[in-house]
């Protein structure tokens, strides 16, 4: 009894599961029927205008000095003084005198180059009137017998060697003098030093590097371009080192980069303007 009561049951709940599946397939919307996509493609056109003008590229990279360079003596000797300005950061200008070497050595040495020179033409003039004597008494001596003289009597050898020794002490002179002027070792451009360890009391040897200083009259800008910027400006593939006046570098002149102001730069034979724009400082 109770086994019939339960198929009974089962029975009924499977025929309403069926009716309700069936009544929710029948009641179920239509789908929204889509439009296939044109197999003709979309473009928007304009009439073309025949122009003439600058066609502006934009690149940036980073700003490097021109010049960057050691700087060191070329004597030895001791520090003296050192220019307040050359220390890290400070600015020099071309010519000024960073540090002195002590002089008193190498003065003695320019005296004693000037004495010897000195003494040297005085064997000079005593050396061409002994040659004026024996070529009179040579002279005298062959009207009377026949040969030919000997030129040491004649004093030519002893004559060129003391010419000799008047250019070789006079050499000895220049460098001496060319040694007391390194004494002075002095900016070779416009610059901001970089880095410095020299002080006063401090013993200094030729091509020894002290401090380094780089330059800010003229910087190089490296700008990397693709090939389509590239080709839009006039000459610059037929550019080969060596072209203008700046060598293998393109830009010749521009402002310091540390101003805003309007730059100039003569590329491929043409005048160029801009405006400097830094970026973050670092």
């Amino acid at each position: 009894m109770n086994r019939g009561r339960s198929l009974l049951v089962a029975s009924a709940i499977l025929i309403i599961s069926l009716a309700g599946a069936g009544l929710m397939v029948w009641l179920r919307p239509e789908p929204e029927l889509q439009p296939l996509p044109s197999p003709i493609p979309f473009a928007v056109t304009t009439p073309a205008v025949a122009g003439a003008g600058p066609i502006p590229v934009y690149g940036a990279g980073p700003v490097r000095p021109v010049a960057e360079i050691d700087v060191a003596a070329e004597i030895n000797g001791k520090v003296v003084w050192v220019a307040p300005t050359f220390q890290s950061g400070g600015r020099v200008h071309k010519g000024q005198i960073l540090f002195r070497i002590a002089e008193a050595e190498y003065q003695n040495k320019v005296q004693q180059a000037r004495a010897n020179v000195a003494a040297q033409h005085v064997a000079l003039l005593r050396a061409n009137e002994e040659a004026e004597i024996a070529r009179a008494e040579y002279a005298q001596y062959k009207l009377d017998q026949k040969g030919t003289a000997n030129p040491l009597a004649l004093w030519g050898p002893q004559l060129e060697a003391v010419r000799a020794a008047v250019v070789r002490d006079s050499a000895v002179l220049a460098d001496a003098e060319l040694a007391l002027a390194r004494t002075k070792v002095r900016a070779p451009f416009r610059g901001i030093v970089q880095a410095e360890s020299i002080d006063v009391g401090q013993f200094v040897i030729a091509g020894q590097s002290v401090g380094r200083l780089y330059s800010i009259d003229a910087v190089e800008v490296v700008v990397p371009l693709s090939d389509a910027n590239a080709s839009l400006i006039p000459g610059l593939w037929e550019l080969e080192a060596g072209d203008g006046e700046g060598g293998s570098r393109r830009v010749l002149s521009l402002n310091t980069a540390m101003e805003a102001t309007p730059g100039k730069a003569m590329w491929i034979g043409r005048k160029h303007l801009w405006t400097n724009r830094r970026g973050p400082s670092t």
